[in-house]
């Protein structure tokens, strides 16, 4: 029998000739009948050339040329698999998931059909059955440290930090010698506040594997340091001072030791680790002044967005500020409540803004409902239907223009702090995403707050949008008071007295991952003073 690759190369090279001369329709009605009449047309050769036509692009012809192939083979389960893809591609996603449904029934263990369903419907926002899909993967095909990772990482993104925990613990626990895991199962523990869990994952990694950077820095979190003698404030400290460590885990165990020393009250000892840290880190950022500024100029000086029909029964509410202002904590609080999601830091805002601007589409109306569409799937996703859905991510505020427009019914909390302790906790905290890497130098600090500051204060004055300026020190002082105040602008009942006292949160995954979980305090308000011997920036600048 004739290779079947070679059989397959030369059918679609013949077939992309004649789409090009005659069109698609006419190239795969030649190509049928090609395939039709060669008695070496297996089920893998008609496979084959399908998969290679929804490579070039003909995805509709592909799902007709299947059609076919699935009457002439219909216990091959790949041709069912390579269907749903063209389909899924044609944007006809409701056959595509009955076609991958179908072939994980007859073959659970498929891991292409499960992959395809899984990143299909999490791109619907349906992060409940993307989670289920995957976790039953887990069962049939855990037994490849490697694709578990890949599935772990599939359930980070999808929120989904419960599920991936019991994944990872027992993925750990069957490869107790692979750090990776390890790490992982750490990431994953401390979400969901299981602390010692998570500090027990992180000194098995950080012992097999100091370069594993961001377990420096989790390893600070999973604690408020009491003493100075503490085990693991001295394990910090000496991958701190250890020179041949890598630039990134030195410069996570730098930060994580600042956290350390302003536990334990060392001010002056943290302020000299930090300084020493934050240059490493602003050496290492590509974030530039002048980009910040002209984009705060072309938001000042764009012109008002056209206003997309509010979608029904959906109430967004945005809580956006300078980072380390009180949002997570905000977010926290009213996501206590059953009648709100709190959907965490999307990107969802930022990347379709980003979007719309490279294609010169901020003005057109068909595409800012479309994008609106997008979100509002993102935020309501599959689960239990709420009355609020809340996206914290703070930087927000730069696309205040865009939510108005996308939903004028939304809501946003503008969450505010006393400079000098924002500046502070900012240069106190290393950031992964470049959006922040303004954070590590006092004097950029600075830039960034002046351009935030103007674009907030055109906001207020030009957009027809709801905001309500919530204050830390405020809530911090009177918890009550200032939620019941909060809850009135939202037009949500007053939340139980109780959300303001230690209660069950199910994730966070920010740098507020153990303060998030405590009653609400006051010892942060004024906190820059006990640095300003040290840092004479904070009033210089601020």
């Amino acid at each position: 029998m004739k290779n079947p690759a070679k059989i397959s190369d030369a059918l679609l090279s013949e077939f992309i000739a004649s789409a090009a001369l005659s069109g698609s329709a006419a190239a795969l009605n030649g190509l049928l009948t090609t395939l039709r009449s060669s008695p070496h047309a297996n089920a893998e050769v008609w496979q084959q050339v399908a998969s290679g036509v929804i490579r070039a692009g003909f995805s509709k012809p592909a799902a007709q040329l299947l059609d076919t192939a699935i009457g002439r083979f219909p216990h091959a389960h790949d041709l069912l698999y390579w269907r749903g893809n063209a389909l899924r591609l044609s944007m006809l996603s409701e056959l595509a998931e009955r076609d991958f449904r179908d072939v994980l029934r007859s073959e659970p263990g498929h891991r292409d059909a499960a992959l395809s369903l899984a990143f299909m419907l999490r791109e619907q926002g349906r992060l409940a059955a993307a989670t289920e899909v995957v976790v039953a993967s887990w069962h049939t095909r855990g037994d490849d440290p490697a694709e578990v990772l890949a599935m772990l990482a599939f359930l980070r993104e999808c929120n989904a930090y419960a599920q991936a925990h019991e994944i990872a613990q027992a993925a750990r626990r069957r490869w107790p010698e692979n750090v990776e895991m390890t790490a992982i199962a750490a990431e994953f523990a401390l979400a969901i506040g299981e602390f010692a869990i998570a500090r027990d994952c992180l000194h098995a990694t950080l012992d097999r594997d100091p370069r594993k950077s961001a377990s420096w820095l989790r390893l600070a979190y999973c604690q408020r340091y009491t003493r100075r003698d503490d085990a693991d404030l001295l394990h910090i400290e000496a991958a701190w001072q250890n020179p041949e460590l890598d630039a990134l885990s030195r410069t996570c165990a730098g930060f994580a030791l600042g956290k350390a020393l302003d536990d334990i009250g060392d001010y002056a000892h943290a302020t000299v680790v930090l300084r020493g840290v934050n240059t490493m880190a602003r050496a290492a950022t590509t974030w530039r002044e002048d980009v910040w500024q002209q984009f705060v100029e072309r938001q000042l000086a764009s012109r008002t967005l056209a206003r997309v029909d509010a979608t029904p029964d959906f109430a967004p509410i945005f809580v956006v500020g300078l980072p380390r202002t009180g949002t997570t904590l905000v977010a926290t609080l009213l996501g206590r409540d059953r009648q709100v999601r709190d959907r965490g830091e999307l990107n969802w805002i930022d990347a379709m803004y980003a979007h719309l601007a490279s294609q010169n589409l901020l003005h057109d109306a068909s595409a800012l409902a479309a994008v609106a569409k997008l979100v509002v799937a993102q935020m309501r996703r599959d689960d239990t239907p709420a009355r609020w859905y809340l996206d914290k991510n703070p930087l927000n505020f730069r696309y205040l223009d865009l939510i108005a427009a996308l939903f004028p019914q939304a809501r946003v909390i503008h969450c505010r702090r006393d400079p000098r302790d924002t500046a502070l906790s900012l240069w106190m905290q290393h950031f992964a995403h470049e959006d922040t890497g303004f954070a590590y130098d006092f004097s950029t600090i600075a830039t960034f707050t002046q351009g935030y500051e103007r674009l907030m204060t055109h906001w207020h004055t030009t957009l027809a949008l709801p905001i309500f300026d919530l204050y830390y020190e405020a809530l911090a002082s009177d918890a009550p008071l200032t939620l019941r105040r909060l809850t009135d602008f939202l037009g949500m009942p007053s939340l139980p007295d109780e959300t303001t006292q230690s209660a069950p949160v199910s994730v966070i995954a920010t740098a507020s991952v153990w303060q998030a979980r405590q009653p609400v305090y006051t010892s942060s308000i004024g906190r820059w003073k006990q640095y300003a011997p040290f840092l004479p920036e904070l009033e210089h600048l601020f």
